[in-house]
């Protein structure tokens, strides 16, 4: 059980912070009396975020950050241990998607996904991995992949889901890692499904540096079917999301998923990779 990393005056440190499911996130420790350390690329709607927690009472620090650099996410973990002096909570949830078909996607496209998408938790881990330890006390490590990391072939996503792949396997590792030298931290794999965020518009943020994303005709008819699928009767509110990420805290829980639709297509999925060893 983690529930005593979820306690009034404990640091939360979340990625991604500035809006859906981070800002959430920021919220409910917020709730819980807990410290906050905000950080995304989006400076001002960051600091907007954090001014709403301030004004109930939260002790939010917001820290522009981009977590596709290695330096930053450094400076990140520094100065949160230098501002509240310990951290309990890491989750990091920085995310970008693009939407085209492979064939389409770009070296740059790739970059700029997989940079953020994965190198961000790869850095968020190698950061905060050195605090954890040397505070000798429960940690809770939460990093958020998607039920694309779990059934993997999406199309039109490829960059998303190659990155959201990486993300669960590289939770997985850590946890069994930790597990085996016997660690206090403990480590969670979100995977949520459709959830009204502002991925779709993920592009708003993608560095200058690597030109537009090509926008072909089939990619922006799946763009507007995937935006309405996040909408739709199925899609859970970032506020949802959070709550069951906190429960799944309490719980210990490794996997931490959003959706019981989600069920179906994973048993799909295994039954053919069961089928498929020989008997021998």
């Amino acid at each position: 059980m983690s529930e005593n990393v979820l306690r009034p005056g404990h640091v939360a440190v979340v990625t991604g912070a500035a809006s859906g499911i981070g800002a959430a996130l920021a919220a409910a420790f917020g709730e819980l009396g807990m410290r906050v350390v905000l950080a995304d690329v989006e400076a001002e709607a960051l600091e907007r975020v954090a001014s709403m927690l301030r004004a109930k009472s939260v002790d939010a620090l917001a820290l522009p950050t981009d977590v596709a650099d290695a330096e930053a996410v450094d400076r990140l973990a520094r100065t949160s241990v230098e501002r509240f002096g310990r951290v309990d909570v890491l989750c990091n949830n920085a995310g970008v998607s693009t939407f085209n078909a492979l064939a389409d996607q770009t070296l740059a496209d790739w970059r700029w996904v997989l940079d953020v998408n994965l190198w961000g938790v790869v850095h968020g881990i190698r950061s905060f991995m050195p605090i954890l330890r040397a505070q000798g006390r429960p940690a809770h490590i939460v990093s958020t992949s998607s039920v694309a990391g779990l059934w993997s072939g999406v199309p039109f996503i490829g960059p998303y889901a190659v990155s959201k792949v990486g993300v669960v396997s590289l939770s997985e590792t850590l946890r069994d890692e930790l597990q085996a030298e016997g660690s206090e931290v403990r480590v969670s794999v979100l995977c949520p499904g459709s959830v009204t965020t502002n991925v779709m518009e993920a592009e708003r943020n993608r560095p200058a540096a690597l030109g537009s994303e090509l926008r072909t005709p089939v990619a922006e008819q799946v763009r507007l079917m995937i935006r309405d699928g996040l909408s739709g009767p199925d899609g859970k509110s970032p506020e949802q999301v959070a709550a069951i990420v906190l429960e799944g805290i309490r719980r210990d829980r490794f996997w931490i998923l959003t959706h019981a639709t989600t069920r179906a297509a994973l048993e799909a999925r295994f039954a053919a990779i069961l089928a498929a060893i020989p008997e021998d």
